[in-house]
């Protein structure tokens, strides 16, 4: 038997994410449950209004909460999530912006810090860090993915 914010649900394999992620919220897994199903069921369907389940509030939050437990270093907008949180309004604020932008479909990802990290042979290898908005959007859109 699993738990939700209702309480007690009957069939906790139901409740489960087809891609085995236990940490999103109930109603985001019940989400790509179903579009797991649909996808499996009709091969030739094509998911032309998936677009609106992406910004949906609580697709940003589970999102912003991922990519907050990975502790990554900022962007090249120099953002942290110190200052995201510490910012007026908060992340509250932070995933309404990035939802009105979404919504009106004027999102931009911005550019990629570049970083060198070195090798065990000493050849230093190239590492991109996004900002936290693009991680957290990449996050959001594998998370409605099926």
């Amino acid at each position: 038997m699993s738990t939700t914010e209702d309480g007690p649900t009957e069939n906790a394999a139901a409740d489960q994410d087809p891609c085995g992620r236990h940490e999103l919220p109930v109603k985001l897994s019940r989400l790509r449950r179903k579009l797991n199903q649909k996808a499996k069921q009709e091969p030739k369907f094509r998911f032309y209004a998936v677009y609106d389940r992406i910004y949906r509030i609580d697709v940003l939050q589970a999102a912003y909460a991922q990519v907050r437990q990975n502790k990554g270093a900022p962007g090249v907008d120099g953002v942290s999530f110190a200052d995201i949180e510490s910012a007026p309004g908060g992340v509250f604020q932070f995933l309404e912006d990035l939802q009105a932008e979404l919504r009106s479909k004027r999102y931009q990802p911005q550019a990629v810090r570049r970083v060198f990290i070195p090798k065990p042979d000493g050849r230093l290898r190239p590492l991109g860090i996004p900002t936290i908005r693009d991680r957290r959007h990449g996050r959001m859109v594998q998370n409605a993915d099926t």
